[in-house]
């Protein structure tokens, strides 16, 4: 009765999680189609470089500590005022950092006034950032139905504003803005879920101690944040600035628009490999701690399951991409298309990426993942910087790819603890078909 109970917590709290990607994914995706057709390719590019700026420093406000905190939470509750005051702190004092290193680098970078503006704007949404720490405390206890209230609720409402300025033709700082009240709301709703919920933030204690701990624990999960970041998404703050004085800066806005609209498109298929890495994770974690073949086989079966993901979602994806931006977004963003069926490539590095991680987790190789992160991100700026002048964003493409290529997979092969994982992914890509037939 006890495991059956456990198991129906567990199945509830990852049904409320799946719910509410669910619910963002088709809101967020509704509301993006209006807003990139109302502001066109410029203004999108315009408003997506500021994002994408100040999201190089979205890991001082992050800071890797949601693990760290829930899995303390989980181990001692008795810490959860000190915890969660402490990790709030350090949060907080990472979002002013970052609007300082952010306010600096818009000087230094002689931004024009409406960049500029639109960058100092959604860096102090991150100053409402700290206050989801509540969402933690919920985690640790397996309730995701309260903070799975507040995110859809704050999504709603940002759609409902958003909708409304499109409407009013509104002009483009006032998109910025909605940032700043998306995460107003979140704190907010956090709060009141926190206070109905029975507790008091109010007794959250600040400690030398706790907070120390955290630091100490979290620092090298900045590094890492901030270079899966740049990975990720510095190709559309290389395009605005290597393209600014070549094409001027109308169309390099465009062309980050154009990007950029294609890159949200590809990330919101990016929920699939997570969700299918969770459901597994549990069964190759306890084959780990029992039977070797059996882990190995497990990790195997899962890369050839993600490869086989690959395959279904990236092939009709590249055959209907350009029609299918053009439905959507109208004809001007159909470049967007063209640059989405070549994003369809990525999906596969997406994919193995997420099924990597198990083996990372299991084998506890995280100053591997840092150093790769690394890596990752240097050879994604190197690339850019040889690839866009030439290609403009298909090159932004590529460097992306063939940095991904070297973090995930080369590296493996430098390293005598990774080798074996390299082996597994070839093998599982080669052997996709033989899914079924692995333990």
């Amino acid at each position: 009765m006890i495991r059956s109970e456990g198991f129906r917590r567990y199945l509830t709290n990852t049904s409320w999680m799946f719910v509410e990607r669910i619910v963002r994914l088709v809101v967020v995706l509704g509301t993006g189609i209006l807003v990139a057709r109302y502001l066109g390719p410029s203004l999108f590019g315009q408003l997506n470089y500021a994002t994408g700026f100040v999201g190089i420093f979205f890991a001082l406000t992050t800071m890797g500590l949601d693990e760290i905190v829930v899995r303390e939470l989980v181990r001692d509750p008795q810490r959860r005022n000190e915890l969660l005051g402490s990790a709030a702190t350090l949060r907080l004092l990472g979002a002013l950092t970052l609007i300082v290193l952010v306010l600096v680098s818009a000087w230094v970078k002689g931004m024009d006034g409406i960049t500029a503006s639109l960058v100092v704007v959604i860096a102090l949404a991150e100053l409402f950032k700290p206050l989801g720490v509540v969402d933690w405390h919920f985690q640790a206890e397996v309730r995701a139905r309260p903070a799975v209230m507040v995110q859809m609720a704050q999504v709603l409402g940002s759609a409902l504003i958003k909708v409304a300025l499109v409407y009013w033709q509104a002009p483009l700082i006032w998109f910025a803005w909605v940032y700043v009240i998306e995460n107003v709301l979140m704190g907010v709703g956090y709060l009141m879920a926190y206070s109905n919920d029975g507790s008091n933030w109010r007794q959250w204690r600040v400690t030398r101690k706790e907070l120390s701990f955290l630091l100490n624990e979290s620092w090298p999960l900045i590094i890492f944040g901030m270079a899966l970041y740049v990975q990720a998404k510095i190709d559309q703050v290389m395009i605005g600035d290597m393209l600014r004085t070549r094409l001027g800066a109308d169309a390099a806005n465009a062309e980050v628009g154009q990007y950029s609209n294609a890159l949200k498109m590809i990330e919101a298929l990016g929920f699939l490999p997570v969700i299918v890495q969770k459901s597994l994770a549990p069964a190759i974690t306890r084959a780990k701690a029992l039977d070797r073949a059996q882990y190995e086989d497990r990790l195997l079966n899962q890369y050839r399951l993600m490869f086989l993901m690959f395959l279904i979602t990236a092939i009709p994806l590249y055959l209907v991409a350009e029609p299918m931006m053009v439905l959507l977004f109208g004809e001007e963003f159909r470049p967007s298309g063209v640059l989405l069926s070549l994003f369809a490539i990525r999906l596969f590095f997406t994919n193995m990426g997420v099924g990597k991680s198990s083996f990372i987790t299991n084998e506890s190789l995280f100053k591997y993942s840092l150093i790769t992160g690394v890596v990752g991100a240097g050879t994604n700026i190197i690339m850019n910087y040889f690839l866009i002048p030439p290609f403009k964003s298909v090159g932004a493409i590529w460097a992306t790819i063939g940095s991904f290529t070297i973090s995930i997979f080369l590296m493996d092969l430098l390293f005598k603890n990774t080798r074996a994982n390299f082996k597994w992914m070839v093998h599982g890509i080669l052997t996709f078909w033989k899914i079924n037939k692995a333990g």
